[in-house]
């Protein structure tokens, strides 16, 4: 359900938008929706499309991709684009200030699946909304832009050791588990496991051990566990670089998995709007005297993480939910009545 605004705002934590982007920068004063307590599921959508409609200018979107823009299936490659979704992002890109999508999957991998090539991204270093996608591989890890893949600083030195954790878990013999090497990531599938309790536990055993010997992180997702760098880059962190950008006024993720707690909190901490009641809101926050709002937008179903849910404004019910919403946005931003450039 898309829950009511909260009441008086919190300080910003320390630190939270008050980069040198949002120097000079004025914003509008843009109230989040009102909508109601035991509203239905309908006008919850149209209240979150109304929203995302009506400042497209000023509005980043972005979207994870395996859950939210793609079914979860047995194997990770056999993951494809629900149709539409590219089609949707690429409309998107024309109205809003930033729309993209930040996975754990690598940037390689999302640009031949969504057929965007480093051309068609946006580059984040432009203060204006430029029509393109931004694409965000391995958690914010891998930026595609115009000039290739650029990868966060730090991520390199950690090569060698994601290889020995590989290595590890293949000779480890698990029974029915997948390794994943993602370069910057190794993750550990088990959804095909026979027994996916024992599989599951003696995975995410040799993940801890491999976490205590190397210094990797271990983050859990949807039947997996990954290992990756620890460099303090997660999706929170592509939210909170978007948010300080001068004309960002919004920002809405869409998301379904354990990663995607991190943008959500990020845009709980820029809102002011934690968490710790497990309330909600569409939040918004006066920053050094300038206003960002935001919009958190959960897929549901049996596996989706509770803290995930607990922080969202709307959760829906499949990823084609999902798609509806970013295509029916889409139509209503290119109606010529729309008011959207």
């Amino acid at each position: 359900m898309l829950r009511p605004p909260r009441g008086p705002t919190r300080a910003p934590a320390p630190g939270a938008g008050t980069t040198g982007a949002h120097l000079g920068c004025a914003r509008a004063d843009l109230a989040p929706p009102a909508v109601t307590e035991g509203s239905r599921r309908s006008s919850d959508d149209r209240s979150a499309l109304a929203w995302l409609a009506s400042h497209p200018g000023q509005t980043v979107l972005f979207t994870d991709f395996d859950g939210t823009l793609s079914r979860i299936v047995a194997r990770p490659e056999l993951a494809r684009p629900l149709p539409g979704s590219a089609e949707a992002l690429s409309r998107l890109a024309r109205h809003l200030f930033a729309v993209g999508v930040v996975s754990g999957r690598p940037a390689a991998w999302l640009s031949e699946e969504l057929a965007i090539t480093p051309e068609a991204t946006g580059g984040e270093g432009s203060a204006h909304r430029g029509g393109g996608i931004e694409i965000y591989g391995q958690h914010g890890i891998e930026h595609l832009t115009p000039g290739g893949i650029v990868v966060a600083e730090g991520a390199l030195s950690w090569r060698s050791a994601l290889a020995r954790v590989r290595a590890s878990a293949l000779e480890a013999g698990i029974p029915d588990l997948e390794v994943e090497d993602k370069t910057y990531g190794v993750t550990l599938h088990w959804r095909q496991a026979a027994d996916q309790v024992e599989t599951a536990g003696r995975a995410e055993e040799l993940a801890r051990q491999q976490a205590a010997a190397t210094g990797l992180v271990a983050r859990p997702g949807k039947a997996s566990i990954e290992l990756v760098a620890p460099i303090g880059v997660d999706k929170g962190t592509v939210v909170r670089r978007w948010a300080a950008k001068c004309g960002v006024e919004r920002i809405a993720f869409f998301g379904d998995d354990e990663s995607d707690v991190a943008a959500f909190a990020a845009i709980d901490e820029i809102t002011g709007t934690g968490r710790d009641d497990g309330g909600g809101a569409i939040g918004q926050q006066k920053i050094a005297g300038l206003k960002i709002a935001g919009l958190k937008i959960a897929v549901g179903g049996p596996e989706a993480p509770g803290e995930l849910l607990r922080r969202a404004d709307l959760v829906l019910a499949t990823p084609e939910e999902a798609v509806r919403l970013l295509m029916e946005l889409a139509e209503q931003l290119d109606s010529p009545g729309s008011g959207a450039p």
